[in-house]
């Protein structure tokens, strides 16, 4: 019994985070549909200025997206792979191969936690020209979409590839 509460404690974890992870993509994504949107009515709609930040905003929300989701695709195996694999090979080492896909999933994220970590370092002082912005904010995204992608490439494997 005391095993199976152990198993539990991991997808309890990972579908907490996910949860949060997911909340914070849908917020993320209002707020680009609105600058998007904005955008496009102040083009087109005379009393509305077209500010310059809802080009920036959307970008920004775009690349914030792609790392926090690309945690998510992991997590529920959506990510590109090779399917024919499973039906090619014996289950166990179709198994094996996943996870050894999945440790190099969580290689390349923890490169990201790195190379993120420098580029914020790097670009401390910049400034985003249309909204005034730290730089930075750009590529926290890569480090918390590194943390949040390696937390479940590791939840991956510990669950046996599948």
């Amino acid at each position: 019994m005391k095993n199976q509460e152990e198993k539990r404690l991991p997808d309890k974890l990972a579908d907490g985070l996910s949860g949060i992870m997911i909340i914070i993509c849908v917020i993320i994504f209002a707020v680009m549909v609105f600058a998007v949107s904005y955008g496009v009515i102040g083009r087109y709609i005379p009393f509305i200025k077209n500010p310059r930040w809802t080009q920036e905003l959307a970008i920004l929300c775009m690349v914030w997206l792609c790392f926090l989701g690309s945690g998510y695709g992991i997590k529920e195996g959506l990510h590109v792979r090779m399917t024919v694999i499973e039906y090619i090979v014996p289950k166990k080492l179709a198994s094996g191969l996943h996870c050894c896909a999945y440790v190099l999933l969580a290689a390349v994220n923890i490169m990201w936690i790195i190379y993120g970590t420098q580029l914020l370092e790097l670009t401390k002082r910049a400034k985003m020209s249309a909204t005034g912005w730290p730089m930075g904010i750009t590529y926290l995204s890569v480090v918390v979409g590194g943390i949040y992608g390696l937390a479940m490439s590791l939840y991956r494997v510990w669950k046996g590839g599948f």
